[in-house]
């Protein structure tokens, strides 16, 4: 499973990384921070630990020889420094870090990048600082120089964080025609044989993810991790794991669970080993035995039917907020919802309200004096 692979990967990560960092990990981990969050956390400091070594702020050569000491000694500049160089860090196509520049390299971080990569190092030194002990009951640092640095953020009303969400999903018959889309549409897209091979092979398996998503709310990760022994197609049911390794059995609609049948007979074409209890299956060259598909390869999937379809922000995410959108605009009870979406709070459930609430819009048209 994907949760098992990026625990794995993140053993294997923490090998170049100081001791302090991994006690910081085994912290979280404590804490039940998944792996992939966990992941997400080290790329964040390796970024930064690069950093410092360009920068002469160490005297080590390597990520793995930077000490408590070396922390200690930063000071505010230093890291304001480190600001303004995620700030422009596309213009040099992070040279830094990159002897070979990315597609993504020129980029400019947007500053929703910038904050999480300040908020990921200000939590590792409020760790440090304030959390951690040592033989002497101390702390690992004696100074915390990350909590000079304020995250700037954005706040946004629920009617402007409802716009922003309206702008990038799929409304009505755009999900009937999405859906219909990634099966058939997109095969006149696949210029070489090779690629429309590629596309006949996984339009069932691509329709299936999508429209058990759009039909029932699930994340990514939540679908890639299922196994047959966890559908109840009786039911219009999956056993799923939510975060905070709660479990939970939601449903999906008449209509997703006809693509999923119609995958379910299809899946044979992967040839799967008798032991593969993954429902949804990849093979590549490499890998010719079917094998539980790769998260990240179902959000390269959904990007690239969203781009051809005309709708370039599209993501795994975005087809979640459809159902949510279009669930609560049919069924208006947001309880219902919340529980469907495994949300633990309603204020996260009732963003969706408003995607396609047009009564504010009627009233102040009401106000309109008429002549």
């Amino acid at each position: 499973m994907t949760r098992q692979r990026d625990a794995l990967a993140l053993l294997h990560e923490m090998e170049q990384f100081p001791w302090f960092v991994e006690k910081y990990i085994e912290h979280k981990k404590a804490k039940k921070q998944s792996p992939s969050t966990l992941l997400a956390y080290l790329r964040d400091y390796q970024y930064f630990f690069q950093w410092m070594i360009a920068e002469g702020l160490t005297a080590a050569k390597q990520i793995k020889a930077i000490t408590l000491e070396d922390l200690n000694r930063l000071k505010k500049e230093d890291l304001e420094s480190y600001l303004r160089y995620l700030a422009e860090s596309h213009l040099f196509q992070r040279s830094i870090f990159l002897k070979k520049p990315t597609k993504s390299a020129g980029k400019e971080y947007s500053d929703h990048t910038i904050n999480r990569k300040i908020s990921s190092l200000k939590s590792l030194f409020y760790y440090l600082s304030a959390l951690s002990e040592d033989e002497h009951g101390e702390s690992y640092l004696t100074r915390n120089v990350m909590a000079k640095i304020q995250v700037s953020s954005e706040a946004m009303t629920p009617l402007a964080r409802a716009h922003a969400i309206r702008a990038k999903i799929l409304i009505d018959e755009e999900i009937q025609q999405f859906v219909d889309f990634v099966y058939s549409g997109y095969l006149r897209y696949c210029d070489t044989m090779k690629k429309q091979q590629y596309h006949l092979l996984n339009r069932e398996r691509d329709t299936a993810i999508i429209a058990l998503i759009l039909s029932g709310g699930f994340r990514v990760s939540e679908v890639i991790n299922l196994n047959l022994s966890d559908l109840i197609l009786e039911k219009n049911q999956v056993k799923i794991t939510r975060k905070g390794k709660k479990e939970d059995a939601p449903f999906f609609s008449d209509w997703g669970k006809a693509y999923l049948v119609r995958y379910l007979e299809n899946r044979h074409k992967y040839k799967p080993s008798e032991q593969e209890e993954a429902v949804f299956l990849a093979c590549s060259p490499s890998n010719p035995t079917g094998h539980r598909i790769e998260l990240r390869s179902v959000q390269k999937m959904v990007k690239k039917y969203g781009k051809a379809f005309g709708v370039p922000d599209l993501s795994v995410h975005k087809l979640r907020h459809s159902f949510a959108t279009q669930f609560l605009r049919l069924n208006p009870d947001p309880h219902q919802l919340q529980a469907q979406l495994g949300h633990s709070k309603i204020d996260t459930t009732m963003q969706y309200a408003h995607v396609l609430d047009d009564t504010l819009s009627k009233a102040i048209n009401r106000t309109t004096p008429v002549r």
